[in-house]
């Protein structure tokens, strides 16, 4: 019993790990700690090397999974056709993507999404159905107000 608690319980997590990844990779450069901190540029160039590095918050802004985000966004950067860089920005896309990736865990992909939906609806009174065009990052900038 507790075994198949804990094995859910590690699916719902990696389900929004998926979703934090998404969020991430749609989010501008010159909006990262990394590029508030002066480490990478407004194209997500690294101006200061990992060793160089000398607070805390310095080697957050680019640990191991910052630093997968900005490198895949440099490689989505080099993506000819603006229509797909366009669709990877549009939270419908993203949703998707959650869905298909937690399915994948043999989570019910649609549940996961129905709880992510119903708990922006209930905290922050948003309807994703309603928000065709929304990006992730401007539903979270709604959600934060920053």
């Amino acid at each position: 019993m507790i075994y198949e608690d804990t094995r859910e319980l590690n699916k719902v997590i990696s389900a929004f790990t998926v979703f934090k990844f998404i969020k991430a990779m749609t989010t501008p450069f010159n909006q990262m700690d990394a590029y508030d901190l002066g480490i990478i540029d407004s194209k997500g160039k690294f101006l200061k090397k990992v060793d160089q590095l000398t607070t805390n918050q310095e080697r957050k802004s680019v640990d191991a999974f910052n630093r997968l985000v900005i490198n895949f966004k440099k490689i989505i950067a080099k993506v000819p056709d603006p229509s797909l860089k366009a669709n990877l920005k549009r939270l419908p896309t993203a949703m998707v993507l959650l869905k298909d990736d937690v399915e994948k865990l043999g989570v019910d992909g649609e549940q996961v999404l129905s709880e992510i939906r119903e708990y922006i609806r209930e905290e922050y009174g948003l309807n994703i159905e309603d928000v065709e065009t929304c990006t992730v990052n401007n539903l979270f900038e709604e959600i934060t107000g920053e």
